[in-house]
């Protein structure tokens, strides 16, 4: 696959994104979640966020969105324990969540000859949490829905690498 062909990329992550889901997700919470069409991202409400970027075949990020009840449920779940949405921990907890999550999704990848290497996860809390991206940046969003709550994630894809990466010591 050719670095340039982006739309492509993009579709090949948002697959292995998916697949990932539902393989990591069983594994921690005993069954997959549902994909839903549902916009949930439009309801205000308290939420964590925890991004992951992507460097190899092209840059790419995925960011992990999680309402407060959601939260709170799948931190029991995945820890054993209650955990406080405005607590530290709860902070680790989406970002080890979403950390496992891409191990997998670098794992599906390398399995499709697309290599990937993550960073480590950056995480946000706050009420009505907006993930702003750049111009030349495709974003697909795919909705869940599970026994814990609805999340998204969001895909984030360079339609432009050229114009979205620099060499360093040039302008950018």
């Amino acid at each position: 696959m050719s670095s340039t062909d982006s739309r492509d990329f993009a579709g090949v992550v948002a697959e292995s994104v998916k697949a990932s889901v539902g393989v990591t997700f069983e594994s921690i919470f005993g069954q997959p979640p549902t994909v839903v069409e549902a916009d949930a991202s439009a309801e205000p409400c308290a939420r964590m966020a925890s991004v992951i970027s992507f460097f190899g075949s092209q840059p790419w990020s995925l960011t992990l969105i999680v309402p407060e009840q959601t939260a709170v449920a799948m931190a029991l779940k995945f820890t054993g324990f209650d955990v406080p949405f405005d607590s530290s921990d709860m902070g680790d907890v989406v970002g080890e969540l979403t950390n496992v999550l891409a191990g997998q999704v670098v794992a599906d990848l390398l399995r499709r000859s697309i290599q990937a290497q993550m960073s480590l996860p950056t995480v946000a809390r706050g009420n009505d949490v907006e993930m702003l991206r750049g111009k030349g940046a495709a974003t697909r969003h795919l909705g869940y829905t599970s026994p814990q709550g609805h999340f998204w994630f969001e895909v984030c894809t360079a339609s432009n690498v050229q114009r979205l990466c620099r060499t360093p010591g040039t302008a950018a």
